[in-house]
């Protein structure tokens, strides 16, 4: 398995390096009205998508915050349930040793007659 994501991740680069490589010619990025500045336009793609993954993990990082809250309120009532199955059990134990008919010494000794 490790291959396949290696060799899937070479082909990836492979690919970036030739996007990067094919996309050398210079544009102008107008910035500001009346500002701009001359650039390659991989460097442009580059920013833009660099730009764009922060705006994804701000955009996600919201609704990680709540399921973590969930996990660990879960884990809470978990841990609880738990705690609550394991009185309950030493309980059961408890009433079926006390439920359990002791064999007393008369009763032996009648046996052996």
């Amino acid at each position: 398995m490790k291959i396949i994501y290696t060799l899937i991740k070479l082909v990836v680069l492979i690919a970036l390096l030739l996007l990067a490589i094919s996309n050398t010619q210079t544009v102008t990025f107008s910035y500001l009205p009346g500002q701009s500045v001359d650039v390659t336009l991989i460097v442009v793609l580059l920013a833009f998508f660099i730009v764009g993954a922060i705006f994804g993990v701000i955009a996600t990082f919201g609704r990680l915050l709540q399921l973590r809250s969930q996990v660990n309120a879960l884990q809470g009532q978990l841990r609880k349930e738990q705690e609550i199955n394991v009185q309950l059990q030493s309980e059961k134990n408890a009433l079926q040793s006390a439920n359990q008919p002791v064999i007393s010494d008369t009763m032996s000794s009648e046996s052996k007659k």
